[in-house]
């Protein structure tokens, strides 16, 4: 079970993750909305191609990647596969934030419609409701009345899915489904 601070630390590097995800991807996704171009190393590398002599391309490629690999280094580039881009959207699943197409492109088929965790710590609040904290050290809370079929508990299994109007809903070990919000503790 994940302490109150180890919980509280995680959250905020899910928070920090997902501030420089938005600080890094944003201009350009912007960019792209506006009909602009790509970042100019990205252009340069690619019209590398364009050259006709071989020697002079594999000189126009090394030089290209080389500010690339000196970009990525001196974290002015950012580079993430598909696997990691996903795992970022993961963790920011259920916070508000702007709607903008930083983790899927121009593709809203690929977001993140629900998650699978574990719950690492339960407790029940007034009026039945319950305060949940996952192994990823998101926190939720019910915010409905509804009760539940089978309590969560840690190592529980805990599915959260979209829900109209921004809202999620959940369903613990497979039970009756609730309505919950994440919370930023």
């Amino acid at each position: 079970m994940m302490s109150k601070q180890q919980s509280d630390q995680t959250l905020r590097r899910l928070i920090m993750m997902g501030g420089l995800l938005l600080a890094i991807f944003a201009p350009p996704v912007l960019a792209q909305d506006k009909g602009l171009a790509r970042p100019q190393l990205f252009n340069d590398l690619v019209e590398c191609r364009l050259i006709a002599d071989s020697a002079a391309r594999l000189a126009c490629y090394d030089q290209k990647v080389a500010q690339l690999d000196s970009a990525q280094k001196n974290n002015e580039l950012v580079v993430a596969d598909r696997a990691e881009v996903q795992e970022a959207e993961r963790g920011v699943f259920g916070l508000k934030l702007p709607r903008i197409k930083l983790f899927s492109g121009n593709d809203d088929d690929q977001q993140i419609t629900e998650i699978t965790q574990t719950v690492a710590s339960a407790k029940q609040l007034g009026r039945g409701k319950w305060f949940l904290i996952l192994d990823d050290g998101a926190t939720w809370v019910q915010t409905d009345t509804t009760m539940l079929s089978s309590y969560p508990k840690k190592g529980s299994s805990i599915l959260i899915k979209r829900a109209a109007i921004g809202s999620f809903l959940a369903k613990v070990d497979g039970g009756r489904a609730f309505r919950i919000k994440r919370i930023v503790e």
